[in-house]
C-alpha cells in the first residue's frame, strides 16, 4: 500500500513539471520558466511592457483593457487587424521545441468582413531568420496564425496550444495575440515553455 501510495505521489509531481505535447509525442516542459514577461498584462505608466500592440494603418480601430490579468481586445473602428506580441530572445532558442500556450474567449463574428484574410481571433507566432550576409535583413522562417480552434463564434475561457520548434537560422520573432473579425478576444495565462523531445 505504502509503496502504491509513493507511485502516485511521484506520477502526480512529474504531472505539473511536465506538459504532454498535441501532435502524438510526449514531451516534458519546463513550466517553471515562462519565456513570456508579464503573463497578466500588468501597466505601468500605461504601457503593458514588453507587450507591444499594433494595428492596419488608418484611424484607430481596437481598444484594449484589463481586468484581473485578464486582457481583451474590442473592435470599435474599420480597419481589418490587431496584433499583440512580444519578442523573446530567438537567437538564443535556436533549435528548441516550444510549448505557446494560452486561454482565449471570443465574442468574434465576421458580419460585413471582405474575407481576403482568415478571420478570427487567437495565437500567433512569427520567425525571422537566414540573414543575408551581404545585403543585410532576414525573411520570414516560420508563421503560425490563428491555427486554433475554435477562432470565432461565442465561447467560454478555452486552452489553446501551439508546439513548434525554433529554426536553427532564427534571428528574431514575435509570439502573440492576433484579432481579425468583429468582437470582443478575451486573454489569460499566456506562456511559452522550452520542451524536450522531438515534435
Amino acid at each position: 500500500m505504502k509503496l502504491a501510495i509513493l507511485i502516485l505521489l511521484v506520477l502526480l509531481a512529474g504531472c505539473q513539471q511536465g506538459a504532454t505535447i498535441p501532435g502524438g509525442q510526449a514531451s516534458h516542459c519546463d513550466e517553471t520558466d515562462n519565456l513570456l514577461v508579464n503573463p497578466s498584462f500588468s501597466a505601468e505608466n500605461g504601457r503593458m511592457q514588453p507587450w507591444r500592440g499594433s494595428q492596419h494603418a488608418g484611424e484607430p480601430s481596437f481598444e484594449t483593457s484589463v481586468s484581473n490579468g485578464e486582457l481583451t481586445i474590442e473592435k470599435i473602428g474599420t480597419q481589418p487587424w490587431f496584433s499583440l506580441a512580444q519578442s523573446p530572445a530567438a537567437r538564443s532558442l535556436r533549435g528548441q521545441e516550444l510549448l505557446f500556450r494560452a486561454e482565449l474567449k471570443l465574442a468574434l463574428d465576421t458580419e460585413g468582413l471582405d474575407g481576403s484574410s482568415v478571420a478570427g481571433g487567437g495565437q500567433q507566432v512569427l520567425i525571422w531568420g537566414n540573414m543575408d550576409p551581404v545585403l543585410g535583413g532576414d525573411s520570414l522562417v516560420y508563421s503560425s496564425t490563428l491555427e486554433n480552434e475554435p477562432r470565432l463564434g461565442h465561447t467560454d475561457w478555452l486552452p489553446v496550444t501551439l508546439t513548434f520548434r525554433v529554426p536553427e537560422d532564427a534571428t528574431r520573432m514575435r509570439v502573440g495575440f492576433v484579432h481579425q473579425a468583429n468582437g470582443n478576444l478575451s486573454i489569460r495565462n499566456p506562456a511559452l515553455y522550452r520542451c524536450g523531445g522531438g515534435v
